[in-house]
């Protein structure tokens, strides 16, 4: 027995965007702050430098983010279907697709052959 996707289109979740999946400014901003671990005997660094020591702290922004993101995509609809079951779904739509085709082909002839026979029946 075939299993049949939902017929109306996907809709994503409202609360998906790009900017609450995003982690690369999250985490472009941590290594553009992270400094090397100095001596001790070296002057404190800047307030807005983080050392390799404070780097699990200022990481907890860009974990809560990924784990919220890992939830957002386990809501996504058909997210347990298998690449398989997809690619089997995709060829089904691309020869029904394919079927419309040819059929708007052929209306397009007899819409054309009714045209010529009209303007043949107007010339009379």
């Amino acid at each position: 027995m075939e299993t049949q996707a939902s017929s109306s289109p996907t809709t994503i979740l409202s609360s998906i965007n790009p900017d609450s999946i995003d982690t690369i400014p999250i985490l472009a901003t941590i290594l553009a702050k992270l400094q090397p671990l100095q001596p001790s005997s070296a002057p404190s660094p800047a307030p807005n430098v983080i050392s390799t020591r404070d780097l699990p702290g200022a990481t907890d922004e860009l974990k809560h983010k990924l784990q919220k993101a890992r939830m957002q995509v386990k809501e996504l609809p058909d997210i347990e279907r298998s690449v398989k079951n997809q690619e089997e779904e995709i060829a089904r739509l691309e020869e029904r697709i394919g079927r419309q085709k040819e059929m708007l082909g052929r209306l397009r002839q007899v819409g054309e052959e009714a045209m010529r026979v009209r303007e043949r029946a107007m010339e009379i």
